[in-house]
């Protein structure tokens, strides 16, 4: 039942959509909506200040990029919460030290 519903979807889609074949090549020139609900590329919307859509999509290249990013950023932030214990660590010895040498 699903099946027939999305292939009735895309025949709906591509009966508004003409197509031309340039020997092994096809092309089609398809409508974009300029609404609050369009779709827009990431790099359109991160890069650019105009208004978007709604939807964001991501090409695989972008979406590989973002991930390597946060991967980085975890370890990052890994690193830095580590050297932000010993630092605290030496803080609290040093007043330890402190409040010693006062009291003796």
């Amino acid at each position: 039942m699903e099946s027939r519903s999305f292939r009735k979807f895309l025949e709906e889609k591509s009966a508004k959509i003409k197509v031309e074949r340039q020997g092994q090549r096809i092309s089609w020139d398809e409508e974009v909506k300029k609404d609050k609900h369009s779709f827009t590329g990431f790099l359109e919307f991160a890069y650019s200040n105009r208004a978007s859509g709604d939807y964001i999509y991501l090409d695989r290249s972008t979406a590989f990029d973002i991930v390597d990013r946060i991967n980085w950023m975890e370890t990052r932030i890994k690193r830095l919460t580590i050297r932000l214990k010993i630092l605290l660590l030496l803080l609290i010895a040093s007043l330890l030290a402190a409040v010693w040498g006062w009291l003796t």
